[in-house]
């Protein structure tokens, strides 16, 4: 009975600290007049989000829309780490932009030990040493690079169109579920692009760099989800355990793949304009410095000239440098190839746009009397860019940019409302919610592709519209993305009409799922030949 009486005293002791914690908590934003969810809430999501009961999407939208529109931030708490969501732009683009000297840091999901290479990449290094990393790799994405990379991502193209042509010509009508045939496509990009190799993944479907690829590059699998939650609760025990959140067979792959290519250019005097010369040519230093080069590869480009990013000294290892390649693989193979399926989607059910689209393409296409399509001229052709900018409006690659505080620092939240900020405190930016408010862009569910035409574009607020995030710790691949996105666009328009069919689900619905925008059935066309 004393133990009994002794167990109840101990469970309402711990009860009683839990709400007094969660008082506590609260109270500093309370007393601050913001309001606060439950410190259980984000624990409860996170459940939600990995067990597939709600996707991130709904988790973005039920917070951003749970306060008043004149409520501009809302906080809920990360285990002990306050969360403080941004709902407005102009607070947004403050903290991004003004603040970013102590908001430049991402908050770091794995350790190096757990990750090598994602802990390296530069999406997710910290402080200095993302500095150094942005000041070495800058040079290589600039307007005059991704010049030189136009020529291989053409020749994908027209890759693809023979596949397509041949299939068509053997089988007849074919159908497609265009997420995992243009994820093909992006890693064939990627590899001439990035590695300097050839890859042919609609032909040979099982060709090493493609599974291995895949397999990295696959953040939702159950084997993932465990290990991320095993390391987001007992970090600790999980890397005494020895355990490796990528595949271990593929990463050995992939790291082999780019050290034996680099070796063998450096031997034998190669040059070829892909990442890895570019790479090789950071690590010597031979690449040019200083101001961002304002050249525009769409409305979504993300505009780097008024960033002075210094040259420096830094020797990068070899882990270092593959991380990076491991990072545009990552985002040329899910991001790219998960714009390029949605952008090919709404072609597809949008009859209109399609017919003007295709339109401005054959007289681009006439003009060049059998040349192929470069560069300077994909710049030019206003209704793709159109298209493209509205896709990525529709559905952004992320649906939240989140950024950690790295200092303990008292701020002006707005209108003279302040705030102490911890170091560690994180920001997010409610990316999807912003591109889906019908205050922002009315009737949001619509895909129009003339919000971003001459009359209209100005109308466009710059802080609501960030596909490729704001501030320097921007996308820095913005403009090899849009290359990418409408090359590929061009060559399919152009030899194919995209139709849906009865697997085709309309309207569409997105995925419950943990991190990426993706649809709930997937997206199913029908490409019928123009000729």
């Amino acid at each position: 009975m004393i133990w009994l009486i002794f167990l109840v005293a101990v469970v309402a002791l711990i009860v009683y600290r839990m709400f007094q914690n969660e008082k506590e908590k609260t109270a500093v934003f309370t007393s601050k007049g913001i309001k606060v969810k439950s410190p259980q809430f984000f624990k409860i999501s996170l459940f939600k989000l990995l067990t597939r009961q709600i996707g991130i999407v709904d988790m973005v939208q039920g917070v951003y829309y749970e306060v008043p529109e004149n409520e501009k931030v809302i906080a809920f708490w990360d285990g002990n780490t306050p969360i403080i969501m941004l709902k407005d732009p102009d607070v947004a683009k403050n903290f991004v932009v003004k603040q970013f000297e102590h908001f430049q840091d991402r908050k770091k999901l794995l350790s190096e030990e757990f990750d090598p290479l994602f802990a390296n990449s530069l999406i997710m290094l910290k402080e200095q040493k993302w500095r150094d990393m942005r000041s070495t790799l800058s040079p290589a994405f600039t307007g005059s690079k991704m010049r030189q990379m136009c020529d291989l991502i053409v020749e994908i193209g027209l890759q693809m169109v023979d596949y397509l042509q041949t299939e068509a010509k053997e089988k007849g009508l074919q159908t497609y579920e265009m997420k995992q045939f243009l994820s093909r496509v992006a890693l064939d990009v990627i590899a001439t692009c990035a590695f300097g190799i050839k890859v042919d993944s609609l032909t040979n479907r099982d060709n090493e760099v493609y599974v291995a690829g895949k397999a990295l590059t696959n953040f939702s699998g159950i084997g993932r989800t465990l290990k991320f939650m095993l390391y987001k609760f007992f970090p600790k025990l999980t890397i005494a355990s020895g355990m490796q959140f990528s595949p271990v067979k593929e990463s050995n792959f992939f790291r082999s793949l780019v050290t034996d290519s680099m070796k063998h250019r450096e031997q034998h005097n190669i040059i070829r304009p892909d990442m890895i010369h570019l790479l090789l040519e950071a690590q010597k230093g031979k690449l040019s410095y200083g101001q961002g080069e304002k050249d525009s590869t769409g409305f979504a480009t993300v505009d780097d000239s008024s960033v002075q990013w210094k040259k420096t000294e830094r020797k990068w290892t070899e882990t270092e440098i593959v991380a990076q390649c491991f990072a545009f693989l990552g985002a040329g193979f899910e991001s790219i190839s998960a714009s390029l399926s949605f952008t090919t989607y709404e072609i597809g059910v949008n009859p209109d746009v399609q017919e003007k689209l295709f339109e401005e393409i054959k007289s681009v296409n006439d003009e060049l009397k059998g040349e192929r399509i470069n560069y300077e001229i994909l710049k030019k052709m206003k209704y793709l860019d159109m298209v493209v900018s509205e896709t990525l409006r529709k559905y952004p690659s992320t649906a939240i940019l989140d950024r950690e505080c790295n200092k303990d620092i008292t701020l002006e939240l707005y209108e003279n409302k302040e705030l102490d900020f911890k170091k560690n405190y994180s920001i997010w930016i409610p990316i999807y919610s912003f591109h889906w408010d019908p205050k922002y862009f009315p009737n949001p569910q619509k895909f129009d592709p003339e919000r971003f035409s001459e009359e209209n574009k100005h109308k466009i607020n710059p802080s609501v519209y960030v596909p490729f995030g704001v501030g320097p710790r921007n996308c820095i691949g913005s403009r090899f993305a849009l290359m990418e996105l409408k090359s590929i666009i061009y060559h399919l328009v152009l030899h194919f009409k995209l139709e849906p069919t009865a697997e085709t689900q309309i309207p569409l619905k997105m995925a419950k799922s943990f991190g990426a925008i993706e649809s709930e059935r997937g997206l199913y066309l029908q490409l019928r030949s123009r000729n």
